[in-house]
């Protein structure tokens, strides 16, 4: 483009500015006029300045050309009438070009502006399915994204501030995991499982963590749902949100520190099956087959150990009924082999990280 040319399409595109600034406009209004006056152009051209001779796209070509000042008909029509189509679409042409093309990069940059604003602030909604949402923050947060993440699992994160370093494929929610609205943010309905860890500005107290218990199950009994608690003595509270699992971390993390003590080298086979990311081993749990229902235990754990796992214990619903939560199932370890396998049943293994033959 020569110098003389530019400084003209510069000039052309200022009084389009100019004008756009006065045009009150809507963006399908302005893009039918646009088009109209394109494809009018167009028709004018081709019967001014070709007189209906070779096609009507050629024409059209040159009018797209003459927005930007380009082209044989933008620098020499050869009619009156050409003259005054190139003095109209350098005028309002561009000018309404100018809009759409605003409108448009506006709306475009405004929704990814939101979107990220909405990703950094925690201010929209979860997309996930079949995700685990945490709820509430403490210094296990890390080490449990960390696990979720190794074992391939989408997280949401419902926080009252946004953690230091947060991976960027994490859905943050702003916001307190007790109140309702946060949920439905953070995906709850649409949410395989869902962690509630303890918050350390109510210290012992229990009452936050049991309170977004039954927020969750208020919204999606459905959900599987595990509480971090402190204090024993609050789980027969904790039971009326019908959560589905209760760990005590200070009394466990107590347990396997003593275990260590009195086992020298037992912490490297602890750590390496209780972690899924350090691409070892890990614990897994596994429903029992229908069609074992009546054979012998034996039967059921060489049907894992085709799958290169190893069982170690069978999960078992209490004599007084099936209908109670998992996390109060009875826990067999190194069950005698002639046992007969009643289901419902859940066989824990001990698989290599991320394995899912089984599953599958």
């Amino acid at each position: 483009m020569s110098a003389k040319k530019f400084i003209k399409t510069v000039k052309n595109a200022k009084r389009g500015i100019a004008f756009s600034k006065k045009f009150k406009h809507r963006l399908l209004g302005s893009l039918l006029l646009f088009l109209g006056l394109l494809f009018g152009s167009g028709f004018l051209v081709w019967w001014l300045e070709k007189n209906f001779t070779g096609n009507y796209i050629d024409s059209l070509w040159s009018v797209l050309f003459t927005l930007i000042g380009q082209g044989e008909f933008a620098s020499s029509p050869r009619t009156f009438g050409g003259r005054i189509i190139v003095f109209l679409l350098s005028i309002f042409g561009v000018a309404l070009f100018g809009v759409v093309f605003a409108e448009v990069m506006q709306r475009l940059i405004n929704s990814q502006l939101r979107k990220m604003l909405g990703e950094m602030m925690g201010i929209n909604n979860c997309k996930f399915e079949g995700h685990v949402l945490i709820c509430g923050w403490n210094g296990r947060g890390p080490y449990l994204i960390k696990e979720l993440i190794a074992s391939g699992r989408q997280i949401a994160l419902i926080a009252k501030e946004r953690p230091d370093n947060l991976d960027a494929g994490i859905f943050y929610v702003q916001g307190n995991p007790s109140e309702r609205e946060a949920l439905i943010k953070g995906g709850v309905e649409k949410a395989q499982g869902a962690i509630i860890l303890g918050d350390p500005d109510y210290g012992d107290d229990d009452s936050h963590t049991i309170l977004t218990g039954l927020a969750i199950e208020a919204i999606s009994p459905d959900v599987y749902t595990v509480m971090e608690l402190h204090n024993p003595e609050n789980e027969r509270y904790a039971r009326y949100a019908h959560v589905d699992d209760i760990l005590y971390t200070d009394s466990l993390i107590a347990d396997i520190t003593a275990m260590c003590t009195h086992n020298e080298g037992i912490s490297a086979f602890i750590r390496d099956v209780l972690s899924t990311a350090d691409d070892g081993h890990s614990f897994a749990s596994f429903d029992a087959p229908n069609e074992y229902e009546g054979k012998t235990v034996k039967d059921l754990f060489d049907h894992f150990r085709e799958y290169e796992a190893l069982p170690i214990a069978t999960i078992t619903p209490p004599p007084e009924g099936k209908d109670v939560p998992v996390s109060e199932w009875i826990s067999t370890v190194s069950p005698s082999e002639k046992n007969i396998v009643k289901l419902p049943m859940k066989v824990v293994c001990i698989v290599k990280d991320n394995y899912s033959e089984i599953r599958s």
